[in-house]
């Protein structure tokens, strides 16, 4: 894996801006950073923005911090590869990006370092560590794995199908966590879901009383996925999207063992995406 990516921001589209900002502050911790024009920022308090929240009905756009000197590289290799890709100026001092859209037509920016000092929690407060991994719905399933690995050099870490299906779930990397994008095979392209890391089994336990307590019921979960092996619980956001709590990912050490360079292959059964067991009838038409 020549040049990392770490995960940034997602900006998302929601009827309501105000209303799905509440959400945020109230359910999941966050505070708002900045606000313009129907758009504002939500973040940690400190550092940089986690979401970005727009007026529509769909998803805007996700970005990645990489370094400076990497920026060139994906410009040449977008071009190389025949993408359009444009330099922008975001809203409200946000760093310069190189932005292009995947074959499903979801935007990505790429941009240079940015402060990430508000990660990791506060003393006493019930808040993700950080932003984590997206998942997309895709019906070109192979394109666009084709894409994220040829073009922005990511890595399979696990597949989910059979040699009759197809490959249904695709899990990918392009750091040491064993995902950061993820695809699904589905009728229509969108937004499947996002998931925010929280710090310990404990603390997932912690959040699913506290949802509760604040009237937010689980869709799925607690459990434990088989690719990725990590904790997970997941709930909706007031606009019906799905969120993941997630903890103690797998990490793969790409330079240090040969075994992350072959991607595992999973079984499409309901004990592959949660060990565990149960899955709602939203995940079901994969894992049958």
């Amino acid at each position: 894996m020549t040049d990392r990516l770490r995960l940034s921001h997602l900006a998302l589209e929601t009827p309501d801006v105000q209303r799905t900002a509440r959400f945020y502050s109230s359910i999941v911790g966050m505070a708002l950073e900045r606000e313009s024009a129907g758009r504002l920022r939500l973040g940690w308090g400190r550092g940089h923005h986690v979401l970005e929240l727009v007026e529509g009905a769909g998803f805007d756009h996700m970005a990645f911090e990489v370094e400076p000197a990497a920026l060139a590289r994906f410009h040449d290799r977008l071009a190389g590869h025949g993408i359009d890709a444009e330099w922008r100026e975001p809203w409200g001092g946000h760093a310069r990006s190189l932005t292009f859209a995947d074959p499903d037509g979801n935007i990505v920016e790429l941009h240079g370092p940015i402060d990430r000092s508000g990660e990791g929690g506060s003393a006493g407060a019930l808040r993700p560590v950080r932003l984590h991994h997206v998942t997309f719905a895709s019906a070109e399933l192979q394109r666009m794995v084709d894409f994220y690995v040829e073009v922005l050099g990511f890595r399979i870490s696990d597949t989910m199908g059979d040699e009759a299906s197809g490959d249904v779930f695709t899990w990918l990397r392009c750091n040491e966590e064993h995902h950061t994008v993820a695809v699904v095979r589905a009728d229509a392209a969108g937004l499947d879901h996002y998931a925010l890391e929280v710090a310990s089994w404990a603390q997932l336990g912690r959040w699913c009383d506290e949802l509760a307590a604040r009237g937010v019921p689980l869709t799925w979960g607690p459990g434990r996925h088989g690719p990725g092996n990590n904790l997970f619980a997941m709930f909706d956001d007031v606009d019906g999207r799905h969120l993941e709590l997630s903890c103690e990912m797998e990490r793969f050490w790409d330079d240090r063992a040969s075994y992350a360079r072959v991607p595992r292959r999973w079984a499409p059964a309901p004990t592959t995406v949660n060990l565990w067991g149960p899955v709602p009838a939203w995940r079901a038409d994969v894992s049958a």
